[in-house]
């Protein structure tokens, strides 16, 4: 099965929702305070997910290559 198959039932209930949507409802009302502290965090938490999806991608398939070349099986 594609990868993708598996990976974006699995992503989307870990997207920040709902700090997405307090940022935009405090732009609507004007609370640029708010809408900047609900923004970056919403930035901070969409960072993390990709790096945490980039780790699970990178580092397994270096491990094996690696562990595979060192046992003269790849």
């Amino acid at each position: 099965c594609p990868v993708t198959m598996f990976l974006i039932p699995g992503i989307f209930p870990l997207v920040p929702g709902m700090s997405l949507y307090q940022t935009a409802q405090a732009l609507v009302s004007s609370d640029w305070y708010l809408a900047g502290e609900k923004g970056l965090t919403t930035i901070k938490f969409a960072v993390a997910i990709v790096g945490g999806i980039l780790l699970g991608f990178e580092i397994p398939q270096k491990w094996i290559k690696a562990v595979f070349t060192f046992t003269g099986l790849y």
